[in-house]
């Protein structure tokens, strides 16, 4: 029987490129598959990273309200005024500010069941002399100035404080516009300064005064500031820093102001033993109240009608329609440092630095009750809003409240 046997040919060309063709398309596909499967570890591996890594927000956006409501705007361009030196636009600077809490010792104040008593309410830290001190209208801010050339501001109602000014030089005086918007320092350098209260920008310096500045006031419409030097007042407009008037007259130093209600008169109190009272439109003197004592506080009653004067050891009260002197309230025993009428007018406060605060009836000069503390010299005294309470602020930086029965 025959076999058939094999022919011994070799394979094809063609047969040989199929075979290779597979393989490598065999290969491509297995890589793939690698790529792909690193590709999803890696991308885990990344994802699961990105979860854990913090999330990175800008600085401005995690500001308080606090801190941004305390932050300085830009100095305002104010116009030169046209008859006294004004600090140029460019030379405005906003004075460094306290941002975040530095409050003063607070203390929870008990129910008040008597008037003849003083609770302590703030104490101001440091050790830097006070020269000056204000509450705003509102009673919502208290202004202290230091020997140091610094002023602060705290929130009364728990101590906070707001803003740290820095004027640059001894502290003659402090006064709140009657809106509560505008600060005046009066310094020793001569010069008045008017800061924006909502956040401590200059907005403008006032020159022209002779000597240190010991007295500030603004009038109830804002519109004009007067500041006592040596023997000299001068008004000012405060939208542009106009000089209004120069009051000459008195030969010492002017160590009190006070505008009338209505703002039509102004009044100064000096050691030269005089009060005057000056017409704001014209600067014309009404009347020349002259006394033996040097005067260091004015206050006018709410009407307007009667101007008390706190002298060396009493307290005077007059009639400002003709000048004359309508009663004496004696009892301290040295300067009356501040006088403050109630709201109704019915009632006056004055303090010392004797260290008391007394309290009298202005109908007829009859002394209702006297407040004697160990904070040492008072050095300025009001009501509060509604009547209530007598506010006392002492030289070793304390205020203390009392309840008026």
């Amino acid at each position: 029987m025959s076999q058939k046997k094999s022919s011994g040919k070799p394979e094809s060309k063609d047969s040989r490129t199929e075979i290779s063709a597979a393989k490598i398309a065999l290969v491509s596909a297995v890589a793939v598959a690698v790529v792909g499967v690193i590709g999803s570890v890696l991308n885990a591996y990344f994802s699961s990273q990105a979860a854990q890594a913090p999330i990175l927000i800008p600085l401005q956006a995690t500001q308080t309200a606090e801190a941004a409501r305390l932050t300085p705007l830009p100095s305002a361009t104010v116009a030169p005024p046209s008859s006294v030196t004004a600090t140029p636009p460019s030379a405005v600077t906003n004075p460094p500010i306290d941002v975040g809490p530095q409050p003063m010792t607070t203390i929870t104040l008990p129910p008040v069941t008597t008037g003849n008593s003083l609770l302590p309410l703030l104490t101001l830290p440091g050790s830097d002399t006070i020269l000056s001190v204000a509450f705003s209208p509102n009673g919502q801010i208290l202004a202290v100035g230091f020997s140091n050339g610094q002023v602060k501001l705290w929130r009364v109602s728990d101590g906070f404080l707001l803003l740290s000014l820095a004027p640059g030089s001894g502290v003659g005086r402090v006064a709140f516009s009657q809106d509560n918007q505008t600060l005046a320092t009066g310094l020793s350098n001569t010069t008045v300064k008017l800061w924006r209260v909502s956040d401590g920008t200059r907005l403008r310096t006032l020159e022209g005064l002779s000597s240190y500045v010991y007295s500030v006031a603004f009038s109830p419409d804002g519109q004009t500031v007067a500041a006592g030097s040596f023997d000299t007042v001068m008004l000012w407009r405060v939208s542009d820093g106009m000089l209004l008037h120069e009051l000459e007259g008195h030969t010492t130093h002017v160590y009190a102001l006070a505008f009338s209600p209505d703002g039509q008169t102004l009044a100064s109190g000096s050691s030269d033993a005089t009060v005057k009272v000056w017409r704001v439109s014209d600067g014309m003197l009404l009347h020349d109240l002259d006394e033996s004592n040097t005067f260091e506080s004015l206050a006018f009653s709410p009407d307007g009608q009667t101007l008390a004067a706190g002298s060396y050891t009493n307290v005077e009260l007059w009639r400002v329609s003709d000048g004359v002197l309508l009663d004496e309230l004696t009892g301290h025993s040295t300067g009356v440092q501040s006088v403050a009428f109630s709201s109704d007018g019915q009632t006056l406060v004055s303090g010392s630095s004797d260290i008391e605060v007394r309290r009298w009836r202005v109908s007829d000069g009859m002394r209702l009750y006297t407040l004697e503390d160990n904070g040492g010299s008072v050095a300025f005294v009001t009501f509060s809003t509604d009547g209530s309470m007598v506010a006392a602020v002492y030289r070793d930086g304390t205020v203390k409240l009392s309840q008026v029965p």
